[in-house]
């Protein structure tokens, strides 16, 4: 896969973006980070997961925090470059590849920022097949890889080495007390593994995925008369396990937040378009968590919730809603590897504190 136009990036941005769950942070940064980089003739280099070697030196780059708070710290060039030396510096040996932590909004483009800038190669890959506000809520460590250690940085290049702790939960603890201390929103390069620990751990084609989400949706729009009809031939395809649904079609008629700890916590609240007995509510730490319509369950982690304007079928991330904005939201299945029971126990709803239990998307009813 090759990311080489300006229109290349904000297809996979978008496609991003619905994975992302409304989180992840906005993609805008990073895009024009990227963009720059494509500009001046420097491309990132993406590969399959099949092409490392099996001893070859990988490591995870993400931005940790609030996403409400970005655009006030907004990312450096050279932020993620630092953690990179950083690291290899800590270790004792060069990187060979970076992977993303997660794929959603900005987390998806920072690694190719940083690929186009060092030349590093990118696997088309990531740890969740969406975004999670937690560390340790990854199939990387779930299957036996160690977040630390790890370098956290903000854009003034205040930085941190954790190199070690007893568990990837204490480390999450860790990362977000530094977070809390350097503004709430910081960079981190984590989870470094062995090309054969990607192979077998990791979420594969994500990136690919995204892009063609991405890419999906523009065609859409002159393609079909509604461009959700298109987004859902490529998100609900049940012979290659993807399921996907709208959930909702209705507009915002509340919405609380707080940011708090370094995370971005909110519940929105919409109706009906034509029925405004007709209720739907999501639950959201950094991303969205659990939907609910009429008051009963429809979709909950660790499936995906996305919202999307209702005419043009653009992602929105969490911190973009806003009231009286007309939305669809859309239910799509995690990636099979999710739903296994060890990690249901790592990001399943007991893990952010919701007393339901995992319900499959598409064994759950809507109302019509």
């Amino acid at each position: 896969m090759r990311i080489d136009t300006v229109e290349k990036i904000k297809d996979l941005a978008r496609g991003a973006v619905l994975l992302g769950t409304g989180g992840g942070g906005d993609p805008y940064v990073g895009q024009l980070l990227l963009q720059q980089e494509v500009r001046e003739g420097r491309y990132p280099h993406v590969i399959e997961a099949s092409e490392l070697d099996d001893d070859a030196l990988v490591v995870c780059v993400a931005g940790i925090g609030a996403p409400t708070v970005l655009v006030e710290h907004l990312q450096g060039r050279d932020v993620c470059k630092h953690l990179l030396d950083t690291m290899e510096s800590h270790l004792g040996r060069k990187v060979d590849a970076i992977v993303p932590a997660e794929v959603g909004g900005l987390n998806s483009i920072i690694p190719l920022a940083l690929s186009a800038q060092v030349g590093l190669p990118v696997v088309d890959a990531d740890g969740m097949g969406r975004a999670f506000p937690h560390l340790e809520m990854v199939t990387y460590s779930v299957y036996g890889c160690r977040t630390c250690p790890m370098v956290l940085a903000n854009e003034f290049g205040d930085t941190v080495i954790v190199d070690s702790t007893t568990t990837d939960r204490k480390a999450e603890d860790i990362a977000r007390v530094v977070c809390g201390q350097l503004g709430a929103m910081i960079y981190g390069m984590l989870y470094p593994m062995s090309g054969a620990d990607v192979k077998s751990k990791a979420i594969l084609g994500s990136l690919s995925y995204s892009l063609e989400i991405g890419r999906g949706i523009r065609l859409a729009r002159t393609e079909y008369d509604d461009p959700f009809d298109g987004l859902l031939n490529i998100l609900h395809q049940p012979d290659i396990d993807r399921h996907a649904r709208v959930l909702f079609d209705g507009k915002i008629v509340n919405i609380k937040r707080e940011t708090k700890d370094g995370w971005h916590f909110g519940h929105v609240e919409m109706c009906g378009l034509t029925d405004s007995s007709q209720t739907f509510e999501i639950e959201l730490q950094n991303e969205y968590l659990v939907a609910r319509q009429n008051g009963r369950m429809v979709c909950i982690v660790p499936d995906l919730i996305a919202t999307l304007d209702r005419e043009t079928a653009e992602p929105l991330t969490g911190e973009a809603l806003k009231y009286g904005q007309r939305l669809k939201v859309v239910g799509l299945a995690a990636n099979p590897m999710m739903r296994r029971d060890e990690c249901l126990n790592v990001f399943g709803p007991k893990a952010f504190g919701i007393d339901n239990g995992f319900i499959p998307l598409e064994d759950l009813q809507i109302d019509d």
